[in-house]
């Protein structure tokens, strides 16, 4: 009997040393007892336990682990769940093994809910003047954390809430990608979207539907509305809208576009061409892509230079050079401007040349023969293209630098005479002097040519020359008479 008793008592204390022993329990750490909107493939985390060997995890769709979906042993500390069913709670517990297989206690259950739909982020609902290419963004993250363990997000759009219309799309991107692009969408229409998410397994349910509206007219933007004095290839420009393929702009004189010019491009400026000076012009634009067309934009007008505007030499200033450069302002677009001088303030036998335009560069036009000096002379501009000729510009005056009309004694005392001035088609040279001389007689025009050039044979005494002017234009030359080094001009006008 003592023996039995001893015995029972051994037993009891082995027992009890035994139970002391057992190693400690792990302590859960996430995710959180009893928190929502987590991952499909949420990790379960725990604490390290001192002498551990491993651990066993368990996971169930009940609380009493009757359907058990995860029962792993696992040297680590964490376990990854993959492909949970959507918006689920589960439940979970684990417990450590010490190196001789010795379990320890459960944890207590804890419980976790995966999320049951995504959130959209943009376009905002009930936003307006969408693009057709509109870029559609998921919110990539659930209460502040990262979506993970999706495979794709579906998205359905639609003209219509019930998402059955002939315009219905459905589109699939990869789960780590939050954002699609449309293309084409129709201009000016109500456009409804939702999303889930899916993966292998299951899929989320779909989010709130949100609405947008695409862009139905864009707005024009330079030139600015009303402005003048525009080349003749203004840049116009209207808002970038991206998604559409295709820009059509009308221009006309008319406002109400009965008889416009239309071109196509690409992009959202372009070069105006084949307008007229001074002309006011009315523009307007419109998009297109292979399925749509916007509204014409709400036409801008503009008018273009009528003249342009001179600039150097100033206008009436005095002692110009006798090879002035002539500048004046820039109309880009133009082919050539037409450059006119003369003494003669109606321009009659003015000088008449072309400078070819260059819109690089600001228009100027040297004048290479030496003008005759202390006279005024009178020029002006004008612009050139192949279906217009723009008015002449204000006209300016520039006095060129003094000369010595008789640069020495010889002509001065020579009693020179030179009539009829105005001349018709002779004009008769005389003078009177004291020796005989050999006179190199020149006429000239305003661009430096000599026309008329003869020797003039002179004796002591009264002499007359007569000089024929018959084959030669109405207009101002300069008569130009040399004796070695003594020489003599003088302005001439023809006017037969």
């Amino acid at each position: 009997m003592k023996r039995s008793l001893f015995a029972f008592i051994l037993l009891f204390v082995a027992f009890t040393i035994a139970a002391q022993e057992r190693i400690d329990t792990p302590v859960q750490v996430k995710p959180i007892n009893e928190k929502v909107d987590q991952m499909p493939n949420v990790m379960l985390d725990w604490n390290a336990v001192t002498a551990a060997l491993n651990y066993q995890v368990q996971m169930s769709d009940d609380a009493q682990f009757s359907n058990i979906i995860i029962d792993s042993i696992t040297d680590l500390t964490s376990v990854r769940t993959m492909s949970l069913e959507f918006g689920k709670e589960y439940y979970w517990k684990v417990r450590a093994n010490d190196m001789s297989g010795q379990p320890s206690f459960w944890t207590p259950t804890w419980s976790f809910t995966t999320f049951l739909q995504i959130e959209l982020d943009d376009p905002n609902s009930g936003g307006d003047e969408e693009p057709p290419d509109a870029l559609l963004k998921l919110d990539s993250k659930i209460a502040n954390v990262l979506i993970t363990g999706v495979s794709y997000f579906d998205i359905e759009i639609d003209v219509v809430e019930t998402f059955d219309s002939p315009e219905y799309k459905q589109f699939s991107i990869n789960g780590t990608t939050y954002t699609k692009t449309m293309d084409q969408l129709l201009f000016g229409t109500t456009y409804y979207w939702r999303a889930r998410a899916r993966h292998v397994a299951d899929a989320s349910d779909w989010s709130e539907v949100w609405n947008f509206l695409t862009l139905d007219i864009y707005d024009l933007k330079k030139p600015n509305n009303g402005l003048s004095d525009q080349d003749l290839n203004v840049l116009l420009r209207w808002d970038d809208i991206s998604g559409i393929k295709k820009f059509d702009y009308q221009i006309d004189d008319d406002p109400d576009f009965n008889t416009p010019d239309q071109y196509t491009v690409e992009t959202f400026k372009d070069s105006a061409q084949d307008l007229r000076f001074g002309t006011t012009y009315h523009w307007r634009s419109r998009g297109r892509h292979d399925h749509d067309t916007t509204m014409w934009a709400e036409p801008y007008n503009f008018t273009t230079a009528a003249a342009v505007e001179l600039d150097e030499p100033e206008n009436g200033i005095d002692s110009t050079s006798l090879k002035p450069q002539l500048t004046w302002s820039q109309i880009t677009g133009v082919n050539n401007y037409e450059v006119s001088y003369s003494m003669d303030e109606t321009f009659a036998g003015a000088f008449v040349d072309f400078k070819e335009a260059n819109d690089d560069t600001n228009p100027f036009y040297n004048i290479i023969y030496a003008l005759e000096p202390g006279e005024m002379y009178y020029w002006r501009i004008r612009a050139c293209t192949p279906i217009d000729t723009s008015a002449y510009s204000t006209v300016f005056t520039f006095t060129t630098e003094p000369g010595v009309g008789i640069d020495d004694l010889y002509f001065a005392n020579a009693g020179i005479n030179i009539f009829p001035n105005p001349a018709n088609t002779e004009v008769n040279v005389q003078m009177n002097i004291t020796e005989t001389v050999n006179i190199e007689f020149t006429l000239i025009d305003l661009v430096g040519q000599t026309l008329v050039a003869q020797d003039l044979y002179f004796t002591p005494g009264l002499n007359s020359e007569k000089i024929d002017l018959s084959n030669l234009s109405n207009g101002i030359y300069l008569l130009k008479m040399k004796n070695g080094s003594s020489v003599y001009t003088n302005k001439l006008i023809i006017n037969n």
